[in-house]
């Protein structure tokens, strides 16, 4: 999970700082707000392009759901159910 959430860190920061030709440290803070969830940031959140903006997003809803799940739900297979619902004859009077 913690190797997750480094190179989401990781490479959102990389990917807007090359992008955007901003700070790499800049950057690495607005991911990090993004991907924990906090809402802080610098104030260059509104002047970047759409796909950091996306990248942003995406290392919000990452955030919020957990990697956890995310990983729980991409790993768990869907299992057959042989089982029934009980049928029962009730007698009313």
């Amino acid at each position: 999970i913690l190797t997750v959430y480094i190179t989401l860190f990781f490479s959102g920061g990389i990917f807007i700082s090359a992008y955007e030709n901003l700070p790499l440290s800049s950057c690495l803070y607005e991911t990090a707000s993004a991907l924990g969830t906090v809402g802080l940031t610098l104030g260059i959140t509104p002047q970047l392009h759409v796909p950091s903006q996306l990248i942003l997003i995406l290392l919000m809803y990452l955030g919020r759901v957990g990697s956890l799940t995310l990983m729980y739900a991409a790993l768990s297979g869907k299992k057959a159910v042989n089982s029934k619902l009980p049928l029962e004859k009730i007698t009313i009077g």
